[in-house]
């Protein structure tokens, strides 16, 4: 059966995934995980590319690249040839290590960005390595939170960019977006091969009021109500209080506006409350 060609476009986004052959370890050790970034720092000098996140896991490995112009596939085939011929050399080996292609899906949107970059950091929770993001070393994220100093590996700007130029706010946004518990994404790229949930993956991640305008507008729609209908009534005020804050990265403040100008307080104790 021919392979289906891989889709590309020029500067373009992708989230990407390489795997061990048979689901093996491609790192043995933290050297194993050091080298893999020194890898990645050397080709994104060559290559020019720019990488937003990433997480190294013990069998596999995800990262968000922008091509900058150049061939994704040239770009992870030397990442992937110059890491095995390190790896192999160290272990004294042969043979294959990673599965033959790496799987890529395009990164077209802000919101998407935001979901897939979510998604990659709760990696290591989701499999029980750690119980919070920042715990995990081998990711982007204690990096964009904590601006530890990774030699440039990250452009930290794109992702925190999407929530504000002010970049303390943006982190603690972020960290709260990416903390809550209930998680859409585990739906949108299990099983990671490309069989995306059916309806799940134009979910949006509201980012500004205008978003969450609509929103509430369709919540009003759906019930064949008034937007303002739907504000004045507490049961279902309270329930888009409640989407808001999940689906959202706005403040309590900004949701407390967009509901008829109730105070930050309010929004707070009605969340508690539910």
């Amino acid at each position: 059966m021919p392979r289906i060609p891989r889709v590309k476009e020029e500067f373009s986004t992708y989230h990407i995934i390489v795997r061990g052959n048979e689901r093996r370890n491609i790192f043995f050790d933290d050297a194993d995980r050091e080298m893999y970034l020194d890898i990645l720092s050397r080709m994104k000098n060559k290559y020019n590319f720019q990488l937003y996140s990433y997480c190294l896991m013990d069998n596999h490995v995800h990262l968000i690249i922008n091509d900058n112009g150049n061939d994704i596939s040239q770009i992870m085939k030397s990442i992937s040839i110059s890491y095995v011929i390190l790896f192999n050399r160290k272990y004294q080996r042969t043979g294959h290590l990673f599965q033959d292609r790496f799987k890529s899906r395009l990164i077209d949107s802000a919101e998407y960005l935001l979901e897939v970059s979510k998604y990659i950091h709760n990696n290591p929770v989701k499999v029980g390595i750690s119980e919070r993001p920042e715990e995990y070393r081998w990711s982007s994220y204690f990096i964009i939170i904590k601006g530890a100093g990774d030699g440039g590996l990250i452009e930290d700007s794109k992702i925190l960019g999407i929530i504000s130029k002010k970049k303390e706010y943006a982190i603690e946004e972020y960290k709260r977006y990416v903390n809550q518990q209930e998680n859409d994404s585990e739906a949108i790229f299990m099983t990671e091969y490309g069989n995306y949930s059916p309806g799940k993956e134009n979910r949006v991640v509201i980012i500004n009021k205008q978003q969450a305008q609509e929103k509430l507008k369709e919540m009003a729609d759906e019930m064949g109500i008034s937007m303002e209908e739907l504000i004045s009534n507490q049961e279902s005020r309270d329930r888009a209080i409640g989407i808001l804050r999940v689906n959202s990265i706005l403040t309590l403040k900004e949701i407390g506006e967009i509901v008829g100008g109730i105070s930050e307080s309010r929004v707070s104790r009605i969340l508690r409350k539910n």
